[in-house]
């Protein structure tokens, strides 16, 4: 049954031509979520293209046309040159009330320009920042941010960081108090750059459960449950524990390819081995919001496949659900009351109803 909000299913707009494996995968993706009622699902992106793909029509699937496709490799500046992308106009969706999130597996930083420009940051929050959900040693969900969307960062960015991050384990994971830490090369306060040493002043003053710098090691034995860095770090981080995983995944492959004993253990093994896949595998994990943005908006792996884009659109679900963007609205109320709302970029055209 799809899931409803306010009396009226949820619905999800989608960058269709974002991702390495797009358009074909994430068409694929949409229908496994389609058929399992998740929510109503608009596809964004080149109409010809998409209907190569999905010839007939499906329930809870429609198309949305946007006749340009940002690069993967593209400058985030270049979202302003177009408006009639894949980005943007799934993003207006989100900014005309036609559908109440928008996800892509596309360009990150273009994804987080365009956010800007089409629905403005939360009252309050100096910066937003993309999350990345892991499982520790402890068998929990971590979170880290930010994961790429700032490269360089301000003391005070960091906090907010916190702020979101605390109110997204609150509200999506149901986890009280969450502990948050400041990713670091060590555990004294002494250690790092000095807008980190800055940083865990100020967490330190402001954030009552800062559990202190966490090392790359105690990041994955589970220190904290929101851990803070810069998105420069961030990313690295993700993406060398990502490259661990998948090392030692095909290693044990090959070893066990090596000798029928191995082989006959393996299939014994196959519940832990399912399990571990379970832990690991970015596919499960779906997607991350992003952090701050006056709407929900949701980014996924570039190299996602169908079974990525099903878990993406089911994190999109949640995220409405949960209604974490109005929990960071109330985090910041506060801070709001210093600065003017975002404005909305009025040239780009309004209420554009979805299309088959």
């Amino acid at each position: 049954m799809t899931t409803t909000t306010a009396n009226r299913p949820i619905t999800v707009a989608i960058d269709a031509m974002g991702g390495d494996n797009a358009p074909a995968a994430i068409v694929r993706g949409a229908q496994i979520a389609a058929k399992q009622g998740l929510c109503d699902i608009i596809l964004v992106g080149r109409g010809s293209e998409l209907r190569s793909i999905l010839p007939a029509p499906q329930a809870h699937l429609r198309l949305a046309e946007a006749s340009e496709t940002i690069a993967m490799d593209a400058q985030p500046t270049q979202v302003r040159q177009m408006p009639d992308s894949s980005i943007m106009v799934g993003l207006q969706l989100v900014a005309d009330g036609h559908a109440d999130a928008f996800l892509s597996f596309g360009n990150t930083g273009a994804v987080m320009a365009a956010s800007l420009l089409r629905l403005g940051r939360i009252p309050g929050v100096a910066r937003p920042a993309l999350g990345a959900l892991f499982h520790n040693a402890r068998g929990a969900p971590s979170l880290i941010l930010d994961v790429g969307a700032n490269a360089e960062v301000r003391p005070d960015y960091l906090c907010q960081f916190a702020a979101m991050g605390k109110a997204y384990f609150e509200r999506v994971l149901h986890h009280r108090n969450p502990s948050v830490g400041l990713l670091n090369v060590g555990e004294e306060s002494t250690k790092g750059a000095a807008v980190v040493q800055e940083a865990y002043e100020l967490l330190t003053r402001q954030e009552p459960n800062f559990v202190g710098n966490v090392e790359g090691n105690a990041l994955i034995r589970g220190k904290a449950d929101v851990v803070v860095t810069d998105g420069f770090s961030g990313n690295i981080a993700v993406k060398v524990s990502e490259g661990v995983v998948e090392r030692v995944m095909d290693e044990l492959r090959k070893s066990i390819k090596q000798r029928l004993l191995y082989m006959a253990g393996a299939w014994l093994m196959r519940g832990a081995f399912e399990s571990l896949r379970d832990q690991w595998d970015y596919s499960r994990v779906g997607s991350a919001p992003l952090f701050g943005i006056n709407g929900a908006v949701l980014v996924g792996h570039g190299r996602a496949d169908p079974e990525a884009v099903a878990s993406g659109i089911r994190s999109a679900v949640g995220i409405v659900q949960s209604n974490v963007v109005e929990a960071i609205r109330e985090a910041f109320a506060g801070a709001a009351e210093q600065e003017s709302p975002p404005q909305r970029n009025p040239s780009f055209p309004r209420k554009r109803e979805p299309t088959r």
